[in-house]
Order: structure tokens, then C-alpha cells, then sequence
């Protein structure tokens, strides 16, 4: 099933907003300029979808000056996407105009090799004095097999996974000095500045 495209977005920060006399925490993140590039189709490609450049400049060739994009990125698309953007059209938030909801694609922040205790929340020994078995996993062996069975929490790299989010609101768009910014309902994978793919379903 295809969907009807999407946009690049950078996360800037979280904040609260009031709705309907509530406190709700929500993410500010900026729509980025981004241009058609180019389109994939069924007959050549397997499938059809729409190629954006985000953060146009210009470089230097042998041949003169050429266009190069910091990201290039791609969203399966529908015919009446097709239909209504041409190649080289700029997409901005009027995109998602009467959109309440999307998907959310980023990459969770990086936290490097962590042990087990943090990794995967596990409660560790008691802290009292004398204790020798504070922050570590215990026994994981096994009488038979004698050998450590597989799927058991170890130490090892964190953070830095493709992550999926399902149905996040959108709350508002505000105009901010040059920034067009949509406020998000929650928390959203990344940093400050990373950028995240909204989809429309």
C-alpha cells in the first residue's frame, strides 16, 4: 500500500503546551526546504515513490558549478503525488495541511558500549555496605547446558537504532523568525538537530 508521501524535519527541542486545560509534552520540530528530485517508477524501479533533495548547495566540478544535497532521501508515493508535484517543486508545512497524524522514522541517540544494569534496566544487587553485587547481572548458567543460553541480557553497544513511531498528533504550526515549526505531540528519536522522516499514512 502506498502512502502519500512525506516530509524531512529537524528536531529542535520539547516544551509543554496547554490543551483543553491540560499540560501535554511536545516536541518543536523545523520542516527543512526540500526539492523533487526526481521520480521512481513501477516499470523501472519495482515500485513507485518521489526522491527529495534537503539542504541544496552548490559545488565546484570539473565541468562548472553542479547542485549537490546534504540528504537525499525518498518516500513511496501515490498517483494524484505524482499529479500534483512536479519535479523541482519545493515542499513545504502547507504539505501536511489537514494532516492530524503520522508516521515517524529517526535514529535513537547513540550511548556507546553500556553494561546491563543500564542497557536493559536490570535491578542489580543490594547497595548496603559490605555487598559485593551491586551493578552486576548475576548468574546466567545453566546447569544443563552447561553454557549461557541465548536472548540473556549482556553488556554491550546501546542506542544508535532505526526507529519507528506510529500515529503522532499534530498538535499546531507556528511561524518562528525564518522557521516553519510543527508542534508534536510527545517525544520524538534523536537529538537536538537530527533530522526525522514524517510519512504520511
Amino acid at each position: 500500500m502506498h502512502t502519500k508521501g512525506g516530509l524531512v524535519v529537524s528536531k529542535k527541542e520539547m516544551t509543554k503546551v496547554r490543551v483543553d486545560g491540560k499540560l501535554l509534552p511536545v516536541t518543536l520540530v523545523e520542516v527543512l526546504p526540500q526539492k523533487v528530485l526526481r521520480y521512481k517508477t513501477t516499470e523501472n524501479d519495482g515500485y513507485q515513490a518521489v526522491v527529495v533533495g534537503v539542504g541544496e548547495k552548490e559545488t565546484k566540478k570539473e565541468k562548472g558549478q553542479k547542485l549537490a544535497y546534504d540528504l537525499q532521501t525518498e518516500f513511496f508515493v501515490d498517483d494524484s503525488f505524482v499529479t500534483a508535484n512536479e519535479i523541482g517543486k519545493v515542499l513545504d508545512v502547507s504539505f501536511l495541511e489537514g494532516i492530524t497524524t503520522v508516521e515517524v522514522k529517526g535514529t535513537s541517540k547513540g550511548k556507546g558500549f553500556q553494561g546491563a544494569i543500564k542497557r536493559f534496566h536490570l535491578k542489580g544487587g543490594p547497595k548496603t555496605h559490605g555487598s559485593k553485587f551491586h551493578r552486576h547481572v548475576g548468574s546466567m548458567g545453566n546447569r544443563k547446558p552447561r553454557r549461557t543460553m541465548k536472548n540473556h541480557p549482556h553488556a554491550g553497544h546501546m542506542g544508535d537504532e532505526a526507529i519507528t513511531l506510529k500515529k503522532i498528533q499534530l498538535l499546531d504550526t507556528i511561524q518562528r523568525d525564518s522557521e516553519q515549526l510543527l508542534v508534536v505531540r510527545g517525544s520524538l528519536p534523536g537529538g537536538r538537530n537530527s533530522k526525522l522522516k514524517f510519512i504520511i499514512e
